[in-house]
């Protein structure tokens, strides 16, 4: 198999399996299904039986033994029907609805740092001495 067949088939199976426990799995479990449904496998059925299994992965984790075994079976998949890698491909870029309402913020300070953060507003912020230990004088 060549590289790139082999890295669609690894982007697949690990857009797979994180929409596992998410409002993705639909979307997902159809597009593999119509991978299966035109892949001559012998183990097509097993992979279908798989697929179908209620998921019991968390919201947002992803099980690297599921990984693994999804892009081993897209890897003979794709070995066995190059032609797949277009349907294959569909499913790697699956990606989920933008939430512009949604915004993740991560802030950090180290030893005598400080840290001024603000999401969705304005921050105003003064310097020097004074401003620092206006606080504590009587």
């Amino acid at each position: 198999m060549n590289e790139e067949l082999a890295e669609l088939a690894a982007s697949g199976a690990g857009a797979l399996v994180s929409a596992m426990g998410t409002d993705l799995w639909q979307e997902a479990k159809r597009l593999m299904s119509r991978v299966l449904a035109q892949a001559r496998s012998s183990r097509r059925d097993e992979l279908s039986v798989a697929l179908n299994r209620q998921s019991t992965a968390a919201r947002g984790a992803v099980d690297a033994g599921a990984v693994d075994y999804w892009t081993e079976a897209l890897c003979q998949l794709l070995d066995r029907n190059p032609e797949l890698a277009q349907d294959v491909m569909s499913l790697a870029s699956l990606r989920g609805p933008e939430r512009p309402d949604i915004v993740i913020q991560v802030n950090s300070a180290t030893h005598s740092g400080e840290v001024f953060a603000v999401q969705h507003g304005t921050q105003h912020v003064a310097s020097g001495p004074q401003s620092r230990d206006s606080g504590d004088r009587p």
